[in-house]
């Protein structure tokens, strides 16, 4: 079951990542000024990257148990 989570886990980070650079050149969003759809992305970015550290901080202290 933890393989699942993990597995899941970096499905979300991924989305994160993809939905960032979707944000950013997606003509999807016009109505949003460039300056909006940066600060968007960045959120997004950081989070995911927020995530990774957090998924890798968790899986060493795994391996160290």
């Amino acid at each position: 079951m933890q393989k699942i989570a993990k597995y899941f886990s970096w499905f979300v980070i991924l989305l994160y990542f993809v939905l960032g650079v979707y944000i950013l050149v997606s003509s999807r969003f016009q109505y949003l000024s460039k300056d909006l759809k940066v600060i968007f992305a960045a959120f997004l970015f950081l989070y995911g990257g927020f995530r990774i550290a957090r998924l890798w901080s968790k899986s060493r202290e795994q391996n160290e148990e």
